[in-house]
C-alpha cells in the first residue's frame, strides 16, 4: 500500500485525517464504528491513492482497521451518480496494490488456495442539502438497473445532522461554514480566517484548528487558488488561445509555489495541464 503523500496538494480532509499520529483516523473510525469501543491508533494504518476520486487536485483516503479496508470520499456540496462508479474505480486499484504489493498475496493469487483480503466499507461524506438523494449508492441501480447485471458495490453516504457532534459533524459543519463565508466575503483570506474564527468558537474541530490554523489556511488557499486558475484557464483558452491561457495560468500560481518545480509539479495534477512538458511550461514562468 502506498503511504499517504504529503508531496503533492492536500485537502483539510486529508490533513486531519490522514497525520501520521492518527489521532482524529481513529475518532472518525469510532464515529463510523461506535460498536467497537476497543480500537486503538494500533489498529489503524493508512493507505491512500491519488488521483482517483476528485479532479486531480486532491488525495483520498482510505485506511486498513481490523481486517476492514474503510473508504470514506468527501463529496464535498457537489453531488454526482458518478460517484460510485469513482469509489468501484478506487476499490479496484486499492485491491491491486494492496496483493501485489504483498509477495505472499501475490504469490498465491493464481494458485488453487483463497487469499484473504479486507472487507470493504465504503462511505460518501456529503455537505450539501440531502433533498432527495439516496442513502445507499449503488453501481447496479445507477449504471446497470435495466439489465441482469449481478455484480453490485455500494456505498453509505453521511449527510449533515443538526445537531451530530462527532468528528464527522464537526466536520461538515466546518464545510457548512467555509461555504457560508465564501459567499459573505469577496476576498479568499478574509472568508478563509473568518470560517476558522467561527468553528473554533463552535468547538468544531477547534483543537485541531488552533493546533494547525496557518496550514489549514495555506490549504484551503492554495486549493481556491488553483481552481481559479483552473477556471481562467477554460475562460481564456476559449476567449484568447491556449498561449495566453497558461502564461495568465502560471502568474496565478507563482505566488502561491516559490520554485518552478512545485508549480510544475502542481499545475500536471490537473486535467487541462496534465501533457505539459517542463520546458513548455517553463516558457513562460
Amino acid at each position: 500500500m502506498n503511504e499517504v503523500r504529503r508531496d503533492i496538494q492536500n485537502t483539510v480532509f486529508m490533513d486531519l485525517f490522514g497525520r501520521e499520529d492518527k489521532k482524529y483516523l481513529i475518532q472518525l473510525y469510532q464515529a463510523l464504528h461506535p460498536e467497537d469501543v476497543s480500537a486503538t491508533i494500533d489498529d489503524l494504518d493508512l493507505v491512500t491513492i491519488e488521483n482517483i476520486i476528485t479532479n486531480g487536485i486532491y488525495n483520498d483516503l482510505g485506511f486498513l482497521a481490523r481486517k476492514k479496508l474503510v473508504i470514506p470520499i468527501e463529496a464535498q456540496s457537489t453531488w454526482s451518480p458518478n460517484i460510485i462508479l469513482r469509489i468501484f474505480m478506487y476499490l479496484a486499484k486499492t485491491y491491486n496494490e494492496y496483493i501485489f504489493n504483498n509477495p505472499e498475496l501475490k504469490a498465491k493469487l493464481y494458485s488453487n488456495s483463497k487469499i484473504e483480503v479486507p472487507k470493504p466499507e465504503l462511505y460518501v461524506l456529503y455537505t450539501g442539502e440531502k433533498g432527495n438523494k439516496p442513502e445507499i449508492l449503488s453501481l447496479r441501480e445507477e449504471f446497470f438497473s435495466t439489465s441482469e447485471f449481478l455484480i453490485d458495490l455500494q456505498a453509505k453516504v453521511i449527510f449533515a445532522e443538526k445537531g451530530r457532534r462527532d468528528i464527522i459533524g464537526q466536520y461538515i459543519s466546518f464545510c457548512v461554514v467555509v461555504k457560508e463565508q465564501f459567499l459573505l466575503h469577496n476576498d479568499k483570506k478574509k472568508a478563509i480566517q473568518e470560517a476558522i474564527r467561527i468553528c473554533i468558537e463552535n468547538d468544531d474541530l477547534a483543537e485541531y484548528l488552533m493546533q494547525h490554523r496557518k496550514e489549514v489556511e495555506d490549504i484551503m488557499f492554495t486549493l481556491l487558488t488553483q481552481e481559479e486558475a483552473t477556471e481562467s484557464y477554460g475562460y481564456l483558452q476559449r476567449m484568447e488561445g491556449r498561449t495566453e491561457a497558461l502564461a495568465a495560468t502560471i502568474n496565478l500560481l507563482k505566488p502561491v509555489y516559490k520554485d518552478f518545480d512545485s508549480l510544475y509539479r502542481a499545475l500536471i495534477t490537473q486535467d487541462a495541464y496534465a501533457n505539459l512538458t517542463e520546458d513548455e511550461v517553463r516558457k513562460y514562468y
